[in-house]
C-alpha cells in the first residue's frame, strides 16, 4: 500500500511540503530517515520539532547537521547541547554532526543523497544574510536539488 506523505502531514501547521511523491507505507512503518538542517534559527528549531513528530509517528531516525563557519566551532558545540537534550527527552533515534563549511545547502544535498535519507527538514529561512520572498538560499537550493522529499517549515 502506498501513501502520499503530504496527506500524512496535512495537519501540521505552518509547513510547506515540497517534492511530494508516493512512499511505500511498509517502509514508512519500518524507519523513516530524516535529515535536519540546523542553524539555531527559529525556523530550524521548528523544522527539528516537525522532524521529531514524524520520527515518533513512524519510528524514525533523525540526523541533525549544523554547518558552521571558521572560528565558530565552540559556539556550535555549546549550542548543539540543547538539540541533544531535546532529542533525548523525546526518545527518538538520532545523530548530530557538526561540519566546518561555507555552503550548508550543498552539504545537506550531498549528505541526503550519500546517506539515503527519505526527508530533509529545513527552515524556510535561517540565519543567512540573503533574504528571499518565500525561501532562503539554502532551502531554495535543497528543494531544487535534493534527491528526496523536502519539508520546508515556515515561522
Amino acid at each position: 500500500m502506498s501513501v502520499v506523505i503530504c496527506c500524512i502531514l496535512a495537519s501540521i501547521e505552518n509547513v510547506l511540503f515540497v517534492n511530494s511523491v508516493k512512499l511505500n507505507w511498509n517502509k514508512m512503518r519500518e524507519k523513516v530517515r530524516i535529515l535536519v538542517g540546523y542553524d539555531f534559527s527559529l525556523q530550524s528549531k521548528k523544522a527539528l520539532t516537525e522532524a521529531i513528530s514524524i520520527a515518533k509517528n513512524f519510528s524514525g531516525y533523525i540526523k541533525v547537521v549544523n554547518v558552521y563557519g571558521k572560528g565558530m566551532k565552540e559556539k556550535a558545540e555549546v549550542s548543539i547541547i540543547e538539540v541533544k537534550e531535546v532529542l533525548n527527552q523525546e526518545k527518538v533515534a538520532y545523530e548530530v554532526e557538526l561540519i566546518l563549511g561555507s555552503d550548508p545547502a550543498k552539504i545537506l544535498e550531498k549528505t541526503a543523497k550519500k546517506e539515503n535519507f527519505d526527508i530533509v527538514a529545513i527552515g524556510s529561512r535561517g540565519l543567512g544574510n540573503k533574504i528571499s520572498i518565500l525561501l532562503g538560499s539554502v532551502s531554495r537550493h535543497v528543494v531544487t536539488n535534493a534527491q528526496c522529499n523536502v519539508l520546508v517549515v515556515k515561522k
